[in-house]
Protein backbone atom coordinates (compact mmCIF):
# COMPACT_ATOMS: atom_id res chain seq x y z
CA UNK A 1 0.00 0.00 0.00
CA UNK A 2 1.38 3.37 -1.06
CA UNK A 3 2.09 5.90 1.72
CA UNK A 4 -0.92 9.42 1.62
CA UNK A 5 2.42 11.78 1.87
CA UNK A 6 -0.97 14.28 2.07
CA UNK A 7 -2.58 12.50 4.68
CA UNK A 8 0.93 12.17 6.72
CA UNK A 9 1.49 16.20 5.76
CA UNK A 10 -2.28 16.79 7.45
CA UNK A 11 -1.12 15.05 10.69
CA UNK A 12 1.94 16.63 11.35
CA UNK A 13 0.32 20.03 10.68
CA UNK A 14 -2.02 18.79 12.98
CA UNK A 15 0.00 17.93 15.63
CA UNK A 16 2.23 20.80 15.03
CA UNK A 17 -0.81 23.37 15.85
CA UNK A 18 -1.82 21.40 18.62
CA UNK A 19 1.44 21.77 20.03
CA UNK A 20 1.30 25.73 19.17
CA UNK A 21 4.44 25.59 17.23
CA UNK A 22 5.15 27.82 13.73
CA UNK A 23 6.63 25.93 10.71
CA UNK A 24 9.88 27.76 11.57
CA UNK A 25 10.19 26.21 15.19
CA UNK A 26 9.49 22.86 14.36
CA UNK A 27 11.96 23.38 11.11
CA UNK A 28 14.41 23.63 13.67
CA UNK A 29 13.68 21.26 16.17
CA UNK A 30 14.16 19.04 13.29
CA UNK A 31 16.99 20.98 11.54
CA UNK A 32 15.66 21.16 8.61
CA UNK A 33 14.14 24.55 6.45
CA UNK A 34 10.62 26.27 6.98
CA UNK A 35 10.20 25.57 3.26
CA UNK A 36 10.51 21.79 3.63
CA UNK A 37 8.50 21.90 6.89
CA UNK A 38 5.81 23.58 4.60
CA UNK A 39 6.48 21.29 2.24
CA UNK A 40 6.00 17.95 4.25
CA UNK A 41 2.79 19.49 5.33
CA UNK A 42 1.27 19.81 1.82
CA UNK A 43 2.82 16.49 0.89
CA UNK A 44 5.16 17.90 -1.75
CA UNK A 45 7.95 16.18 0.04
CA UNK A 46 8.57 12.61 1.57
CA UNK A 47 10.01 12.54 4.39
CA UNK A 48 12.86 10.00 5.24
CA UNK A 49 12.55 7.52 7.93
CA UNK A 50 14.84 9.48 10.15
CA UNK A 51 13.28 12.36 9.34
CA UNK A 52 9.97 11.13 10.56
CA UNK A 53 11.30 9.80 13.51
CA UNK A 54 12.87 13.67 14.35
CA UNK A 55 8.94 15.19 13.37
CA UNK A 56 7.70 12.56 16.12
CA UNK A 57 10.10 13.36 18.62
CA UNK A 58 9.75 17.02 18.22
CA UNK A 59 5.74 16.43 18.57
CA UNK A 60 6.05 14.39 21.50
CA UNK A 61 3.93 11.66 19.21
CA UNK A 62 4.47 7.96 18.14
CA UNK A 63 5.33 7.74 14.23
CA UNK A 64 2.32 5.45 13.81
CA UNK A 65 0.02 8.42 14.96
CA UNK A 66 1.54 10.36 12.40
CA UNK A 67 0.83 7.59 9.62
CA UNK A 68 -2.38 7.16 10.92
CA UNK A 69 -4.59 6.09 8.29
CA UNK A 70 -1.87 4.60 6.33
CA UNK A 71 -1.44 2.09 8.65
CA UNK A 72 -3.02 -1.26 8.47
CA UNK A 73 -3.94 -1.89 12.63
CA UNK A 74 -5.17 1.89 12.54
CA UNK A 75 -7.77 1.55 15.25
CA UNK A 76 -5.34 1.16 17.73
CA UNK A 77 -4.27 4.95 17.02
CA UNK A 78 -7.21 6.17 16.38
CA UNK A 79 -8.43 4.76 19.89
CA UNK A 80 -4.93 6.95 21.12
CA UNK A 81 -5.86 9.71 19.37
CA UNK A 82 -9.44 10.02 21.01
CA UNK A 83 -7.67 8.96 24.47
CA UNK A 84 -4.66 12.39 23.34
CA UNK A 85 -7.94 14.56 23.24
CA UNK A 86 -9.59 13.58 26.41
CA UNK A 87 -6.23 13.70 28.45
CA UNK A 88 -6.41 17.30 29.80
CA UNK A 89 -10.23 17.59 29.93
CA UNK A 90 -11.84 18.11 33.06
CA UNK A 91 -15.02 15.91 33.33
CA UNK A 92 -17.48 18.05 32.10
CA UNK A 93 -15.94 18.55 28.70
CA UNK A 94 -15.00 14.60 29.02
CA UNK A 95 -19.24 14.19 28.66
CA UNK A 96 -19.97 16.87 26.18
CA UNK A 97 -17.01 15.61 23.84
CA UNK A 98 -18.70 11.65 23.92
CA UNK A 99 -22.29 12.79 23.52
CA UNK A 100 -20.92 15.00 20.42
CA UNK A 101 -18.85 11.71 19.10
CA UNK A 102 -22.69 9.63 19.58
CA UNK A 103 -24.12 12.51 17.75
CA UNK A 104 -21.50 12.37 14.85
CA UNK A 105 -21.88 9.03 15.29
CA UNK A 106 -25.63 8.32 14.42
CA UNK A 107 -25.65 10.80 11.87
CA UNK A 108 -22.72 9.19 9.58
CA UNK A 109 -24.86 5.99 10.44
CA UNK A 110 -27.71 7.32 8.96
CA UNK A 111 -25.96 9.21 5.42
CA UNK A 112 -24.25 5.60 5.09
CA UNK A 113 -27.61 3.76 5.21
CA UNK A 114 -29.35 7.00 2.92
CA UNK A 115 -26.01 5.68 0.07
CA UNK A 116 -27.02 2.42 0.52
CA UNK A 117 -30.75 2.73 -0.85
Amino acid sequence: MPIDYQALGRRIRGYRRQKQLSQSRMAEMIDRSPTYVSYLENGIKHPSLETLVEIANALGVTADMLLGENLQESESVAEEECQEVLRDCDTGDRWIIVENAKALKHILGDARRAGDT
